[in-house]
């Protein structure tokens, strides 16, 4: 499995590159194709992009509308005017007097004819000269500024015909200055490329002062300035503080700056950057997030200062709380659009930190973390994943130790805020790197060391009825959550609408069809459907394994559960990608307005006009990667589940729960090669 690891991410490193690099972006937008009577014209401007103090040229290549030969006989005029409306001539064009009228517009490709008689001022018009290249007229044309334009081209003579009035075409062009797109994947690859290098540099160099022997694994505590950060009181609070003035800011910004999605930083740095980042912490750094929240920062605090210390009521001690939770603000969003309301979203947060103030004056430690808060369950889950991992050193020292510090405190040390045992500790799903363990353990028995991705799937010694269910919901909610993303969807709803009793249940309006509909498809989608399918397959597996089956139903349902948790997590990475590589670059304009309209500092004018850091292309082939790498994790795992209960009938075990999560891959796969229409665009 380590080498397997190894080949995975070097192989995902690498493409992921490639991918980086792609754009596939389509023709520019400063270029343009139109038919003008006989010929068929490109228009574009050298250079692509606006240069200040440079004299762009207009160029218009004429070629034969049937044969492609270029038009080496032509009379042409340019008008470019800055965009602030309509183009005065949009889609109009004049045919040639000969043999038809300039009313009729017989013959024309587009817009309306422009009626007989009128005149056109060619003394505004710059006129293009022909160059070498035949059929390759330019004008050199003065743009003071970058922005969109409203161009009209004038033709008074074409191949020798001429015209009583000018064919005239016009449209609206954009000339922007060059994206620093490009500049921002080369640094980031070339930065990735440093870091990982650097990052093993390190690592062997660790290895070998500590004098680590081949297939021992390195503890990070063992390095003594890490051990010395981990122990220090302001471990926790070099992390909080920050991220909680980030989340103050979000809150004014949202509830007293512009109310419109796109253009406010409370909106994009929330939903389409801070959301999409942290996923990739659960991959690659477990639930160290949590150790920072904001949240989690104030019931710490708020908790050693005034605390009734209850507990938590047994029979919610558990996730059940926390998924019906995200999964109602999941629902929430895609029904009203959270993410586009900055004030909402601000509300939103400040919801969040009066329930997790309340909590903390109430119950003992992190119980709004542990038990209530939205994506609790959803990290914990997703943290499985994690290579990084918490551990005692050494069980049998455990065992002997009379005074347990990690669980009672000391008087430097608080006990652990989530309720985990190191002792006992054998998964990520509950552990948040907070270093109180650390600092309590008067026999230095604990380690953070890495191993290998997703191990934590199979080798728990326990499943969780609980976790199950959330592990099958978080597959069925990306598959809807992302289909709502593809331009098909709309056309899937109304043929779902029209299957269903509106009209037994006197519901007329379409708009309360349509979110009825939505209602029944996320709810069925998310709650009922992956946990049927699930429930299918471990009667297969039931009946395939013979009478003597080690696990009874329930038990085959939650202990391969586990095995999907990958699936779920590919889905959520490939969604959120779209969104932070497609609409992230937009802080940038947003930053550029907030801080030019609230300080006397001026960062220049935003362009709105914001160019993807990836292409679509490019998207698709990195969420592709991104599903097969994770697949290939969630078999795997299912294949260990099936040996380590299954022994000899561990491939009957393993066939259907493998078929199972073969479809989910293909449908996620066909969701996202569906084009795109995108929902969050703030």
């Amino acid at each position: 499995m380590k080498k397997l690891s190894v080949v995975i991410i070097f192989c995902l490193l690498a493409m992921g590159s490639i991918a980086i690099g792609g754009e596939a972006h389509g023709t520019p937008s400063g270029q343009q194709e139109f038919r003008m009577d006989g010929a068929k014209a490109r228009l574009s401007i050298m250079p692509e992009t606006f240069v200040s103090g440079k004299t762009p040229q207009v160029v218009i290549e004429l070629t034969d509308f049937m044969s492609g030969t270029p038009m080496l006989d032509a009379g042409i005029y340019v008008l470019l005017e800055k965009a602030s409306g309509q183009p005065s001539h949009v889609g109009h064009n004049m045919d040639a007097v000969e043999g038809v009228s300039a009313s009729s517009g017989e013959g024309l490709d587009f817009g309306e004819s422009t009626p007989s008689g009128t005149a056109v001022d060619l003394s505004l018009f710059v006129k293009a000269g022909p160059q070498q290249k035949a059929g390759v007229y330019v004008a050199a044309y003065p743009i003071q500024d970058k922005g969109d334009y409203n161009y009209t081209i004038a033709i008074t003579s074409l191949n020798g015909k001429k015209f009583e009035e000018p064919l005239i075409y016009g449209g609206t062009l954009a000339y922007h200055e060059a994206s620093k797109a490009a500049f921002y994947r080369m640094v980031g690859v070339m930065g990735l490329l440093f870091l990982c290098g650097i990052t093993a540099v390190w690592i062997i160099a660790q290895r070998r002062s500590a004098k680590i022997g081949t297939g021992r694994k390195l503890n990070i505590l063992d390095i003594p300035w890490v051990k010395k950060f981990f122990k220090s009181a302001w471990f926790q609070p070099a992390f909080q503080i920050p991220v909680l003035l980030f989340f103050i800011l979000i809150i004014i910004v949202g509830l007293f700056d512009i109310q419109q999605g796109d253009r406010n930083i409370a909106t994009i740095l929330m939903w389409t950057i801070w959301w999409a980042a942290i996923i990739f912490t659960f991959v690659f750094v477990g639930r160290v997030w949590c150790m920072m929240c904001p949240f989690g920062a104030i019931q710490d605090w708020l908790g050693r200062l005034v605390s009734l210390n209850w507990d938590f009521p047994k029979p919610v001690r558990n996730i059940w709380l926390s998924s019906f939770v995200f999964f109602g603000l999941t629902w929430w969003d895609s029904y009203s659009g959270i993410v586009n309301k900055p004030s909402l979203t601000s509300l939103l947060l400040l919801g969040f930190f009066g329930v997790a103030m309340s909590m903390s004056v109430v119950f003992k430690g992190r119980s709004f973390c542990r038990y209530v808060c939205p994506i609790g369950g959803l990290i914990g889950l997703y943290s499985m994943f994690s290579p990084v991992e918490l551990r005692n050193r050494c069980l049998d020292v455990c065992r002997e130790h009379k005074v347990k510090e990690c669980i009672k405190g000391t008087d430097n040390s608080k006990p652990c805020p989530m309720f985990v045992t190191p002792m006992t500790l054998d998964r990520n799903n509950y552990c948040n790197f907070c270093s109180e363990c650390i600092k309590s353990c008067s026999q230095d028995n604990i380690v953070i060391r890495f191993r290998g991705f997703a191990k934590d799937l199979w080798v728990s010694s326990k499943g969780y009825i609980d976790e199950a269910f959330l592990a099958m919901v978080l597959v069925g909610m990306t598959i809807i959550v992302t289909g709502e993303m593809v331009e098909p969807w709309r056309h899937w709803m109304e043929v779902l609408s029209k299957m269903m009793p509106f009209d037994a249940l006197g519901i007329a309006s379409h708009t309360a069809r349509e979110k009825t509909t939505f209602l029944v498809v996320m709810t069925a989608g998310s709650l009922f459907v992956p946990l049927v399918l699930l429930g299918l397959s471990s009667l297969l597996v039931r009946k395939t394994t013979g009478p003597d089956s080690p696990l009874g139903l329930r038990a085959t349902v939650v202990q391969f559960a586990y095995m999907f948790i990958p699936v779920g997590l590919s889905m959520h990475l490939a969604h959120n990608i779209s969104h932070m590589f497609k609409e992230g670059p937009a802080i940038i304009p947003a930053v550029q307005r907030i801080v030019n309209e609230y300080t006397a500092v001026n960062l220049g004018t935003p362009d709105w006009n914001v160019t993807p850091l990836m292409g679509n292309e490019a998207i698709f082939w990195l969420q592709m990667l991104i599903l097969a790498i994770l697949n290939i994790f969630s078999l795997y795992a299912g294949y260990r589940i099936a040996v380590r209960y299954y022994g000899d009938k561990a491939l009957r075990a393993f066939i259907p729960m493998a078929a199972l999560a073969v479809m989910f891959m293909l449908i996620n796969t066909f969701i996202l090669g569906q084009p795109m229409a995108l929902r969050h665009t703030h």
